[in-house]
């Protein structure tokens, strides 16, 4: 029943999308592919990046992975798979992107496991948990600092600060330095609560995740951002501070 779903809504894309838009797709397959900004989303099927930008073909290279998460720089590089790093370095420095979103979101079940640690229902997995130690610090940041409150407010921390060491691990790959540098490239730092439809971005000023209202945004590091701006310590500690807004 499932996979007739996807083949009822391949059908249907045939009949309308695809006439509708065939101008679109005869250009791209001459033109190529020239997008403008690449999201760094989770594989959760429920927040899919194209839908909840409203995005056509060819807007947004998307990278999607378990939470979000964005390795640290391998230097030099190694001959291991980097999936995620060989994606975001072919949209930087391939496709010349200008912008790069870190898109993080509630009920996220890798933060949770992360969280949960060895308590997780999916402790035995193989691959899991080594992919989520990316955040390992963020994690235990959060269960220290905020020890005593409930496990939803330390997973919404953890959420949050789980971009930001994304952003953080960006600023370790040379040539997205160098863009940032110049002025080429900016980054952002998101979150969306997907029960409630809003989307937030980081504010380093106030060290929090603030609701994007309206259509200009300042992106959460571009030239001259001071990388201690970003670090998930200063919103880990925002929330010590006070009870989230959520």
């Amino acid at each position: 029943m499932a996979l007739e779903r996807l083949l009822k809504g391949f059908a249907d894309f045939r009949l309308g999308y695809w006439p509708e838009h065939r101008e679109l797709y005869e250009r791209l397959a001459k033109e190529g592919q020239s997008p403008k900004i690449l999201i760094v989303a989770c594989a959760d099927a429920r927040v899919d990046p194209g839908i909840l930008t409203q995005t056509k073909p060819g807007d947004i290279f998307t990278v999607r992975n378990v939470a979000a998460m964005v390795p640290p720089a391998q230097y030099p590089p190694d001959e291991r798979h980097h999936g995620t790093s060989s994606a975001i370095e072919f949209a930087v420095r391939g496709l010349g992107v200008e912008h790069i979103v870190i898109l993080g979101h509630t009920l996220c079940g890798g933060i949770g496991a992360l969280v949960d640690g060895r308590d997780s229902i999916y402790a035995s997995y193989d691959y899991l948990s080594t992919w989520t130690a990316i955040a390992q610090e963020v994690r235990d940041l959060a269960v220290r600092e905020l020890e005593g409150r409930p496990r939803e407010e330390i997973t919404r921390a953890v959420e949050q600060g789980a971009v930001l060491n994304s952003l953080s691990n960006l600023m370790g790959y040379r040539w997205i330095a160098e863009r940032v540098e110049a002025g080429t490239l900016a980054l952002h730092g998101w979150w969306f609560n997907f029960t409630e439809g809003q989307l937030h971005a980081f504010n380093p000023k106030t060290a929090s995740f603030e609701k994007v209202e309206g259509l200009s945004i300042v992106p959460t590091v571009m030239r001259g951002t001071a990388l201690s701006a970003i670090r998930p310590e200063a919103l880990i500690a925002a929330v010590a501070g006070r009870k989230p807004a959520f």
